[in-house]
């Protein structure tokens, strides 16, 4: 009778295998992990559950078949347990968690086969001391236990870290699921191995797998924490039911039974009566109890609502609206952290995304502001169905399967536990992202409806606010542009005056060598016609008439260079030269000058500078503009110093560049003009102090050098700048000119590049 009831329900129970199978292929397919690890681990015990009744039911059986089948059972317990840990691995979302435990059961199943088919010939009796003798069998039999031990050791692991991790309550809460169908699973296993219970260890095993299915494929999970205090409350009804009832009815009796007519059934009508009237008030007050115990005091939503309305009315800016917001719905509801998002539309929906700025937080630091794309699971989700959507569902439902990596990871970053939209005009126009209650309760329905419901109210002050800050905002850009109008008119003002100042300069400039060369020719007119011109006075005049033209030479030269720069139209004649010949070529010109004003320069570190490719000429002017206004503003008896310096760790000529300094002990440059000196027709000086002379001291010229200086050394893919600590004639602070260049211009690469394409579309053109 026993064997046909084992035998009974294990077919039975092979019938169950099968139908979760097919359950999870009509209703999850294979695409899910877990779903697919199910779907394994029921078609394996339905294999298992027909060995056994196969077993079972043929009786007596050959030694050598009945042997066969009494191993393999055992080995069916020994892969069930390794298949449940790998389901217990996918279910609790531990990825990463997998290849050792895989090898670990390949691996030990083929060691227990190797060890039971005495593969090494190993003899039957291992060891025999007195009583205590070890054989092959039993050491089969240990391998097994143990395998199956560690199996379901590692599951348990996995399920306690799993829980300890989850952060979320529904996670949490589904979680808590799975310790049950392992207890079930581990007990049939237990009850297997004994040997005198495979029967009801098969049941185990199915209760177990019906358990385990149900965490599977259900996604709503009912709540543990809430049933278990609705329980709670029902027994503690329950027992104050009975004790009142009790009590009354015999206190009405000790009371009453002396009194004529006193009927028991008639007490205990009353008695019903009252409880009947008790029994629902004290099963609020009861669970009210309950609640403030497990999961602290509850919140009554109408006055939530009310509060929320009244506070956020009237409110006009964005922050403070965000944290009075965020900051009611979590004292309501006893929240830990909350952030209020702005949603902004960037391009079509066909390749357009939402971009998501925070305004406020709470219990963190203001989250990163995110980007949702317009075909994302998520935007599709809130945009159109207008209902919170929690991250449990994000996490677990197929629909999301297909968010991006980026998004994925900034949403997990939040650690949110719900998203309520907020629309305005059927837009989406903001999000609530609200974090685990300090309960550890889950979000339940009722509080989905009241989040709906404050974020109905939240539309019309978040857009209100929103277009007063965008108000602010234009208001703040109207004073910026008039900053910056007033900055620019400033400017214009200045460049005209420069401008101005130019051409006084440059009618100077201009005037000197002109005279020069009028009075020259004068002269020499005037002395031809008199006949007193002598050699030696027409060899003097004629020097100074090619002075003269010289120096217009030299304006003109000034005038077309700046053009050039202008235009961007400075041509280069590269070639490979050296800093050293550089320098040298631009100081012997400014020897004389250097001991007129009797100052020392000295020059380091160039020689050791590698060889660069540039034009030498241009670069030459650019330190011969530096020498000359370190000349000029540095007194009497000052001193120049140029040094040179590599730069860059690269072997390679590309990515290494050198440093020229040209430092002097001078009167320096105030702060705000080191970087206005390198414009046009600036100079630091008074226009009254212009001079014609190259080298006197504090004489301003038309205030072109450094223009062309930087034109010349930007065009050759390197960079100028001034440092000094300021203006001071008595102290002379001195001032710095750094000059970068590179080793190997860029720009050659380019040009080599565009000289090759070039020629490959001429010899196309040619075929």
């Amino acid at each position: 009778m026993l064997a046909d009831w084992a035998t009974f329900s294990t077919a039975g129970g092979a019938i169950l295998y099968v139908l979760i199978a097919g359950i999870v292929l009509v209703k999850h397919g294979l695409q899910e992990r877990a779903a697919r690890f199910l779907a394994v681990y029921a078609m394996t015990s339905f294999l298992w559950a027909l060995l056994l009744v196969f077993y079972w039911r043929l009786g007596s059986l050959p030694f050598l078949l009945e042997d066969i089948l009494a191993r393999a059972s055992f080995y069916g317990v020994l892969l069930l347990s390794w298949l449940f840990l790998l389901l217990s691995r996918s279910f609790l979302r531990l990825e990463r968690t997998g290849p050792g435990w895989w090898a670990l059961g390949v691996v030990w199943m083929a060691a227990v086969a190797v060890l039971d088919s005495n593969l090494f010939a190993l003899p039957d009796t291992l060891w025999a001391e007195g009583e205590w003798v070890v054989q092959r069998q039993d050491l089969t039999s240990v391998a097994l236990i143990l395998g199956w031990g560690g199996f379901m050791a590692g599951t348990t692991l996995l399920t306690v870290r799993a829980y300890r991790q989850a952060q979320q309550p529904l996670h949490r809460n589904r979680i808590t699921y799975w310790p049950l169908a392992l207890g079930f699973t581990v007990a049939g296993g237990a009850l297997f191995f004994d040997g005198r219970s495979e029967a009801l260890g098969s049941v185990f095993y199915l209760l177990g797998t019906l358990i385990a299915a149900y965490a599977v494929l259900t996604h709503r999970l009912p709540d543990v924490r809430q049933m278990a205090r609705r329980s709670v409350s029902y027994l503690l009804i329950t027992l104050l039911t009975v004790i009142i009832y009790a009590a009354g009815f015999l206190a009405m009796q000790y009371a009453f039974w002396t009194m004529p007519g006193y009927s028991p059934l008639l007490a205990g009508a009353v008695m019903a009566l009252i409880l009947a009237i008790l029994f629902h008030p004290l099963l609020r007050l009861v669970q009210q109890l309950l609640n403030r115990l497990i999961s602290g005091a509850s919140y009554d939503p109408r006055r939530a609502l009310r509060e929320y309305s009244l506070n956020i009315s009237n409110i006009l800016d964005l922050e403070r609206l965000a944290t009075v917001a965020v900051g009611i719905i979590s004292e309501a509801m006893d929240i830990r952290r909350g952030t209020l998002f702005l949603v902004h539309r960037e391009g079509e929906d066909g390749n357009g995304y939402f971009h998501l700025q925070s305004v406020k937080g709470m219990g963190q630091e203001d989250p990163d502001p995110g980007i949702l794309f317009a075909s994302s699971p998520v935007v599709n989700c809130l945009r159109r169905e207008h209902r919170p959507l929690t991250q449990y569902d994000i996490d677990l439902l197929p629909r999301f399967r297909q968010i991006s990596p980026v998004e994925r990871a900034w949403l997990d970053s939040l650690g949110m536990d719900v998203y309520v939209p907020i629309y305005a005009k059927g837009e989406w126009i903001g999000l609530l992202a609200l974090g685990p209650k300090a309960s550890g309760d889950r979000y339940f329905p009722d509080d989905l409806m009241l989040l709906s419901t404050l974020a109905d109210q939240t539309a019309v002050a978040l857009e209100n606010a929103r277009l007063f800050d965008d108000l602010k905002a234009r208001n703040a850009e109207n004073e910026s542009l008039n900053k910056a109008l007033a900055t620019a008119n400033r400017e214009l003002a200045r460049l005209d005056q420069a401008k101005s100042d130019f051409i006084n300069v440059a009618s100077h400039e201009l005037r000197t060598p002109l005279t020069q060369a009028r009075g020259y020719s004068e002269i020499l007119s005037e002395m031809s016609e008199d006949g007193s011109l002598t050699p030696d006075t027409a060899q003097q005049m004629s020097v100074g008439l090619i002075k003269a033209a010289q120096r217009l030479e030299e304006i003109v030269d000034t005038m077309l260079m700046i053009s050039k720069i202008d235009t961007q139209a400075l041509g280069l004649t590269p070639s490979e030269t050296t800093v050293a010949m550089i320098v040298n070529a631009a100081v012997s010109s400014w020897a004389t000058a250097l001991e007129e004003r009797k100052q020392i320069l000295t020059v380091e570190g160039v020689t050791e500078l590698p060889p660069i490719t540039a034009d030498a000429k241009q670069l030459q002017e650019v330190l011969s503009h530096l020498v000359q206004n370190a000349i000029k503003y540095t007194p009497d008896g000052g001193q120049i110093r140029i040094t040179g310096r590599l730069m860059g760790g690269g072997m390679l000529p590309q990515d290494q560049s050198v440093e020229i300094v040209v430092a002097d002990t001078g009167i320096g440059i105030a702060s705000e003009d080191l970087e206005r000196i390198f414009e046009k027709f600036y100079r630091a000086s008074d226009v009254l102090l212009h001079s014609t002379g190259k080298v006197k001291f504090k004489g301003a010229g038309p205030g072109l050098g450094l223009t062309i200086a930087r034109g010349i050394v930007e065009a050759h893919g390197g960079r100028i700048w001034a440092e000094s600590p300021g203006h001071d004639e008595e102290t002379c602070p001195g001032s710095q000119f750094h000059i970068v260049l590179p080793v190997q211009p860029r720009y050659l690469e380019a040009e080599g590049s565009a000289a090759f394409i070039a020629s490959v579309r001429a010899s196309g053109d040619q075929v």
